[in-house]
């Protein structure tokens, strides 16, 4: 089966110390891998997508690739509600302070999640370590809490490379690698094992009673006075 990996973008990843790890099973998968494609239609009855390339010179041009199954994931969007909102930004996304969370135009909004406009990975992890942020600097406002907390774009994805191995991204604003754990006992920017003893076996119970529910000691955030 010949498989192929199409993105918009111009990079396999955008932290580059996880990228030899993902190289290294797209070579071994056989995987050709097309930059520069953004998909703007399929043509089901021929089995055949059509994508907009970006050239080197900056034109573009139209290429079609045929497929017997195709996998699409569309591009990440705020919601039109946000979008055609004050509180948007030129781009459509909630327009924050990356580090307070607050938004830059009205004082008494904060935002965090997939519709905020900060640059990180747009990750449960992500809201994770927002959510005690913007719990923080809301009371700060009220008078009942001290000094500002501050969002330092952790975000996490734990990359399935093959059964029972994970690439276990993690990483701050600007791209710079951030484990949680010790290096010697899941390096992150190696396939794992003990990364996807992680995911399988302590994240799901470590989300459901933990995370969700405010008790979980790692997300606690830095305060400056």
């Amino acid at each position: 089966m010949n498989v192929s990996f199409f993105n918009a973008g111009a990079v396999l990843f955008g932290v580059p110390d996880y990228v030899p790890a993902l190289m290294s099973y797209v070579e071994a998968y056989g995987i050709a891998l097309g930059f520069q494609h953004r998909l703007v239609a399929i043509d089901g009855s021929r089995k055949l997508a059509r994508f907009q390339r970006i050239l080197p010179d900056g034109t573009t041009t139209t290429v079609e690739h045929g497929f017997d199954m195709i996998h699409v994931v569309p591009p990440q969007t705020a919601p039109d509600f946000i979008k055609c909102s004050p509180l948007a930004d030129s781009a459509g996304w909630v327009d924050v302070h990356a580090g307070t969370l607050r938004h830059t135009a009205f004082d008494n909004i904060w935002a965090l999640g997939d519709a905020a406009n900060t640059s990180n990975a747009k990750t449960a992890a992500a809201a994770r370590k927002q959510a005690p942020i913007v719990a923080h600097n809301v009371l700060a406002s009220l008078g009942l809490e001290h000094g500002t907390a501050c969002y330092d774009g952790y975000g996490s994805c734990p990359l399935t490379v093959e059964r029972g191995k994970i690439v276990l991204a993690e990483f701050l604003y600007g791209g710079k690698v951030s484990p949680t754990l010790p290096t010697w006992l899941i390096n992150g920017t190696r396939p794992s094992r003990a990364a996807w003893m992680l995911k399988a076996n302590v994240l799901p119970a470590l989300y459901w009673e933990a995370m969700l529910k405010g008790r979980e000691w790692l997300a606690r955030p830095a305060i400056s006075r």
